[in-house]
């Protein structure tokens, strides 16, 4: 029997009331249309999975599935601020939604048409729509008009809508004035992106690029201020070509690198085939190939975008000794505030100065951020917004905080330094 399933969030950040509203007034045109129709609260995301089991359980086949809630970058988030939960891409993939023969998935929330709607229809087989922009509520499904919130007989959309946060004032201007149109779902339908999404057709532009690590001036200076004393056993997550753990042979007692991609691991293992204490090893999936407590620290560099979060917290828990450590430096999507204009400047002449100075290095990276091979890669691995690292890494490390390395126009460099993986908060770390 086939059916219509509807979830929504009601506690993760604001709105909750208003999603929850779309939600049920969604459910029942869809009811008056004559179809069979579940609408439910999913707060967390082991309460999606159980979900999708019980509609399993039950004989039911998904004709449609509807998502009324905020998102990341990766998808639906569940929980709340203080506790983020998100089902990583590695989470997804190991989940079984009963799809009908005719199935298709909508999620009525912003930005998932940018890198989730495309994924779940890769990863399920059906057609997924999304919202390139961010969603609003409207009385109109067309273009926007305030809600009639007290009429409980009024329809309240869900709606996609370029706006203040996307394209300035004038858009917000357009939008409230009921002149511009709201944004219609973009479909996805199932197609791979073959080895568009690895770093393997781009790796031999990348090493050369990275042939030498220093000239990640501000990210080294700050790992190597928070590497540990003495001779530390290192875990290098998403290790790229190699180039960081082979500056630190001299340092560290042993290194083990890790990665997606067997293009790139070709490049760290020729470049460290004299140093016997590091090893490269293929990683497709968040499970890492090394015993319990084994590890001094792990660090991941421009990598943790990646990873799948929560599979991946729970690994580095089990590899790292009870006083050991995960260093985190990232690039995250994030425009400056107006009072950060003055570092920007300062952040920008600095970078300039130093490309001057390695003009060899500069011609690389122009060379690779041009090709088309790295921009493909790029629409397949998008960069996580700044928020969504604070707000993860903030809650499972109470205490710690992100800090801003460098700016740059619509982006910035993050560093996070959990102190002892002891002091994470185990709780709700299991994967459903």
């Amino acid at each position: 029997m086939g059916c219509v399933w509807i979830g929504y969030t009601t506690r993760y950040r604001t709105g909750g009331a208003e999603l929850r509203r779309a939600a049920e007034d969604f459910a029942r045109a869809e009811r008056a249309a004559g179809r069979h129709v579940l609408c439910r609260p999913v707060e967390r995301k082991h309460v999606f999975v159980d979900e999708m089991r019980r509609v399993a359980g039950a004989g039911l086949r998904l004709d449609a599935l509807h998502l009324f809630t905020h998102s990341g970058l990766y998808g639906p988030m569940f929980g709340t601020t203080a506790w983020p939960e998100q089902l990583s891409p590695h989470e997804w993939r190991d989940l079984h939604i009963p799809f009908s023969a005719e199935g298709a998935a909508w999620f009525h929330a912003c930005r998932t048409a940018r890198w989730f709607a495309p994924f779940f229809a890769r990863t399920f087989a059906v057609p997924a729509y999304g919202y390139h922009w961010y969603t609003t509520f409207s009385a109109r499904a067309d273009r926007f008009v305030f809600p009639r919130w007290r009429d409980p007989e009024a329809r309240v959309f869900l709606i996609g809508f370029p706006g203040r946060t996307s394209h300035g004032p004038l858009a917000s201007l357009a939008k409230y004035a009921g002149v511009a149109r709201a944004e219609t779902m973009k479909r996805f339908d199932p197609v791979g992106p073959g080895d568009a999404d690895t770093y393997d057709a781009v790796a031999p532009l990348y090493d050369q690029v990275f042939d030498d690590i220093s000239v990640r001036v501000e990210e080294l200076r700050w790992l190597e201020r928070h590497l540990p004393p003495g001779r530390p056993r290192v875990l290098d997550l998403g290790c790229g070509n190699g180039a960081l753990l082979q500056r630190w042979a001299p340092r560290i007692a042993s290194g083990v690198g890790v990665d997606a991609s067997e293009g790139m691991l070709a490049h760290a293992r020729r470049r460290n085939a004299d140093q016997g204490h590091l090893r490269f090893v293929h990683t497709p999936e968040p499970r890492l190939p090394l015993p319990d407590a084994s590890v001094d620290v792990a660090v991941s560099l421009l990598s943790f975008r990646y990873l799948d979060w929560d599979p991946m917290m729970r690994e580095l828990r089990r590899v790292l000794a009870p006083d050991g450590r995960l260093l985190i430096v990232d690039m995250a999507a994030k425009a400056p505030r107006w009072h950060e204009w003055p570092r920007l400047l300062r952040d920008h002449a600095r970078a300039s100065l130093r490309g001057q100075r390695r003009a060899g290095w500069r011609a690389h990276l122009h060379r690779l951020v041009r090709d088309d091979r790295w921009q493909a890669m790029l629409r397949y691995n998008p960069m996580r917004a700044e928020h969504e690292y604070v707000w993860y890494l903030q809650s499972r490390f109470p205490g710690r905080r992100v800090e801003v390395l460098n700016l740059a126009r619509s982006s910035r460099i993050l560093a996070f330094d959990s102190g002892p993986v002891s002091e994470m908060r185990e709780v709700e770390l299991t994967w459903p």
